[in-house]
């Protein structure tokens, strides 16, 4: 799973890390800025424990990559003022999509940058693919006014101007182009597998590359700011296409903007219905259907369940799935750890055979979260929609995505004992022991019973037992294991200090001896765990605890079986 991650980190550094955009006149820049985000502290924790890897292992290069990435993603964006005065900014919602905090720079003609941090999402619509930001309070753009959006339709062969921020390598670059409209209401299939039509939008000429996203399209305007008015948004760019770029219509634009400063409540529960709906059209297709879902996970559904999701899909899943998270990782790295996501959903709620079958069972809840319980495939999926940026997204879906960290560990504890077991097949380095048997103790007695706990990588305790002699000796134990691949074989010494009571004398003081002990031995592992044991067992003592009778056990030979957890 490692190699898979650094594999992609190494070539996402290949790539401008930007999302797609660019404006004209030197007045306009302005009014055009770099929005850049930042991911869920979820998403950010799993790319410093990331980091920390790469650093342990000396991939320095590998760790500077991490940090590029989570410097995130940026794309552009253009102000916008309402009647009464207050100030946003439009941009696509691709740009700031899976974001946990945004900012804007600004950027005038003499280097000089103005960043404005905190920006709040007012509103974003999936369909059309437009967010509108707000400033936080207290904080103006460096101009009076926004950008005029157009009253009219564009018109084919005419001049327009996009301008933004595409990347150069990893940085954010000012560019004004000019180009002309070739089609001004063009609409298209989604994908070859998709024929849902998409647009209208605008089709132009004037360049466009990766960061431009979000920019305005222009056309002259005597009395608009700057000179220009808005008639479109840079979304798209035609893929092995001459000079095809699409942006979206100001008509759009305006209703956008209309209904997000507007919102009505009163709707909320009639928009949820049909985002429900939306949802269990998509699962019963022939097909993989994560994508589908990922559309409908929220920031936070995304940001608590990434780390798992990324190490379920990297750890199980097949060469086509890998490739395709390979590609979104590319293109965004938030979305493909929702596409991660997605998967483990589709995982979770998809039967062994066959397509998914899912109904509505009950909804309930009021104002921006609602509890929605799906049947799927006959056993009923709760889960938690929230109203985030002005869309209805699941906030958890089943066991899947729940956010449950605690997975994360089990997973890590699996692999720790996955590891042990191949490097110590036979269990003889686990932490504890018992074991019972039976001992000669020579001429005192021939038959004693044996019993040992004891930890691997410290010591212990044994005991002998017969009607005449009760022994106990703590020890310290040297373990050396030798696999032989069919048994294992640990061969070990001891050495401690015992005690020894003489149970058939009268006085107290006459029946104890304290004698330090040595013993070696050899355990026996046929299958994990269990092992026969056979040991020779020697004491000697240096003094008697008071004047009296002296133990007369000595040694001992011990045959035992046990057990190592």
């Amino acid at each position: 799973m490692k190699r898979i991650l650094v594999s992609l980190i190494l070539l996402f550094v290949l790539l401008p890390f930007c999302i797609f955009s660019q404006t004209g006149a030197a007045a306009i820049r302005d009014y055009v800025g770099v929005i850049n985000q930042t991911y869920h502290p979820d998403i950010v924790s799993y790319f410093e424990k990331t980091k920390a890897e790469f650093i342990r292992q000396g991939e320095t290069a590998s760790a500077r990559i991490v940090d590029i990435i989570l410097s995130g993603a940026f794309g552009s964006g253009f102000l916008y003022n309402d009647a009464r005065g207050n100030f946003y900014i439009i941009t696509n919602n691709h740009v700031v999509s899976q974001a946990h905090t945004l900012s804007v720079t600004f950027e005038r003609a003499d280097g000089t940058t103005r960043k404005i941090e905190n920006l709040s999402i007012v509103a974003t619509d999936v369909d059309t693919d437009l967010a509108l930001l707000a400033f936080p309070a207290g904080e103006r753009p460096p101009v009076n006014r926004g950008l005029a959006l157009a009253t009219r339709n564009a018109q084919e062969g005419e001049d327009v101007f996009s301008a933004g921020f595409p990347g150069l390598g990893m940085t954010p670059i000012w560019q004004f182009s000019r180009g002309m409209v070739s089609n001004a209401n063009v609409r298209f299939p989604k994908s070859i597998d998709d024929e849902t039509m998409m647009g209208p939008y605008i089709q132009h000429t004037s360049q466009i590359d990766a960061g431009n996203s979000g920019g305005p399209l222009l056309v002259t305007q005597a009395n608009a700011p700057g000179g220009f008015a808005v008639i479109g948004i840079n979304t798209l760019q035609g893929l092995n296409r001459q000079a095809a770029n699409y942006a979206i219509p100001a008509s759009k634009i305006q209703e956008f903007v209309n209904n997000s400063l507007n919102p009505r409540p009163a709707t909320f529960r009639a928009s949820l219905d049909a985002r429900i709906s939306q949802f269990l059209e998509g699962l019963p297709a022939n097909k993989a259907v994560y994508p589908h879902i990922a559309d409908f996970l929220s920031v936070a559904c995304v940001g608590e369940n990434a780390e798992w999701a990324t190490d379920e899909l990297l750890s199980r899943g097949g060469q086509s799935l890998r490739r395709v998270f390979s590609r979104k990782f590319l293109e965004s790295v938030v979305d493909a750890m929702a596409l991660a996501v997605a998967w483990t959903i589709e995982r979770d709620i998809r039967p062994a055979s066959g397509s998914i079958s899912a109904s509505l069972k009950e909804v309930t809840g009021e104002g921006e979260q609602y509890t929605v319980t799906f049947t799927i495939n006959n056993r009923d999926v709760e889960s938690v929609w929230i109203r985030e940026y002005g869309n209805w997204r699941i906030r958890s879906i089943g066991t899947a995505a729940s956010g449950n960290s605690d997975r994360l560990a089990q997973r890590q504890a699996q692999r720790d004992r996955a590891a042990r077991n191949a490097s110590d097949p036979f269990g003889m380095n686990r932490e504890v022991h018992i074991e019972a048997g039976f001992a000669t103790l020579f001429d005192i007695a021939p038959a004693a019973l044996y019993l040992s706990f004891g930890f691997s990588d410290f010591g212990g305790i044994n005991f002998y037992f017969t009607g005449d002699i009760l022994n106990a000796g703590l020890y310290y134990s040297i373990n050396t294991p030798v696999n032989l691949e069919k048994i294992g074989l640990l061969p070990y010494f001891r050495i401690g200090m015992g005690i020894t009571i003489l149970l058939h004398e009268d006085s107290l003081f006459d029946k104890i001896d304290l004698p330090f002990l040595l013993q070696a031995g050899i355990k026996v592992f046929f299958v994990p765990g269990l092992y026969l044991n056979t040991a020779f067992q020697y004491n000697f003592s240096f003094f008697r605890v008071m004047e009296g009778v002296r133990s007369p056990f000595d040694m001992a030979l011990v045959l035992s079986i046990g057990y190592s957890f």
